[in-house]
């Protein structure tokens, strides 16, 4: 053999060792992978068993996943309120795993049972000032006596006291009613709905209620709501005011700002304060319609509820009453299961 044959063969027989070992060893190493992922898997599926078994002898007062129980605390919980089973919902309610937030919620829907009334009554009934009418009246008369004593009126020159000047301009605003469907399907319509306050009122009217609503700013909030609290007293609307608002006519200018080209020019035009409180009066006209079965127009009120409880969450610090109209948005969206940043 010559030199290089002599090198040649050492090498060969090295390199086969070396490949036999690292073959040999690989694998091992993959028996003792491979047997440690079914040793795994067998634990904790001995684990999830034991746990599932735990769960269920122990009931749902010891449930070990705290965001389970969350949420089949929160799920249970309206579905008890649903099935008006009241003895389930008190049940849980004595539970030591309920959160606080699932407790307040709870407690609040154990009132609505116990009384005999779902959500869209509390809200309803919140709405109407629990029907105290004579209350409403007395506000809305010391309004009006109190625009009376004010200079700017006095400037007006009216020729009749102003509970009877606007209680006139409300029910002409009550009689002529908006278009809702069909806006869109002609030019003439368009125009029409986009003036649709001009035609009616006249420029020197509108100037006035722009004037009042500029110089009561402190006042219009409480005004409004005792006025919408008397479309639930129709009879004392009408005998006190001479205002014929039916709950059709109502629906009718809800639709119009929530979902027509020309009603959402208007209230883009007033100030955001009026804005958010013109919306949330419309928002509540469509529910208390599909309350009372009377359908409001087909409109979904998910994305203005959506909306209207952001922007106030965000701002409306102008607002006096913001407290109350967030209490009733967050109602709404437990109704129509709303969430904030979607629907």
């Amino acid at each position: 053999m010559d030199e290089q044959t002599s090198k040649n063969i050492p090498q060969s027989r090295v390199k086969k060792n070396s490949y036999r070992f690292k073959f040999v060893s690989a694998l091992i190493a993959a028996l003792i992978i491979i047997g440690f992922y079914f040793y795994l898997q067998k634990g904790i599926s001995t684990f999830s068993g034991n746990q599932e078994e735990s769960t269920t002898t122990s009931g749902e007062s010891e449930l070990t996943n705290p965001a389970a129980s969350h949420s089949e605390n929160s799920e249970q919980i309206n579905k008890d309120i649903r099935s008006g089973q009241e003895t389930q919902l008190g049940e849980r309610l004595t539970s030591s795993n309920i959160s606080e937030n699932d407790s307040i919620i709870a407690d609040k829907q154990m009132s609505a049972l116990t009384t005999g009334m779902d959500v869209s009554s509390l809200i309803e009934q919140r709405l109407s000032s629990g029907g105290n009418h004579l209350r409403l009246t007395d506000e809305i008369n010391s309004f009006y006596t109190h625009l009376d004593q004010q200079s700017y009126i006095q400037d007006l020159a009216l020729t009749e006291p102003s509970q009877v000047y606007f209680s006139k301009l409300l029910q002409k605003v009550a009689g002529n009613p908006p278009v809702v469907h069909g806006e869109t399907d002609d030019l003439f319509t368009l125009l029409q709905n986009t003036a649709h306050f001009f035609r009616i009122l006249g420029k020197d009217n509108i100037d006035i209620l722009k004037r009042v609503l500029e110089q009561e700013k402190n006042s219009f909030e409480h005004v409004l709501k005792n006025f919408y609290g008397l479309t639930y007293q129709p009879d004392s609307l009408k005998e006190k005011y001479k205002i014929s608002m039916t709950p059709a006519t109502l629906t009718d200018y809800a639709a119009f700002f929530l979902n027509t080209m020309g009603g959402r020019l208007y209230l883009y035009r007033l100030d955001p304060t009026s804005r958010m409180v013109v919306t949330y009066y419309a928002i509540i006209t469509i529910d208390r319609a599909n309350n009372e079965g009377r359908g409001g127009h087909g409109i979904d009120i998910r994305p203005s509820i959506s909306s209207l409880t952001e922007e106030l969450e965000n701002g409306g610090g102008n607002l006096q009453l913001k407290d109350e109209y967030l209490d009733v948005l967050y109602d709404l969206q437990e109704k129509y299961n709303v969430n904030v940043k979607g629907f």
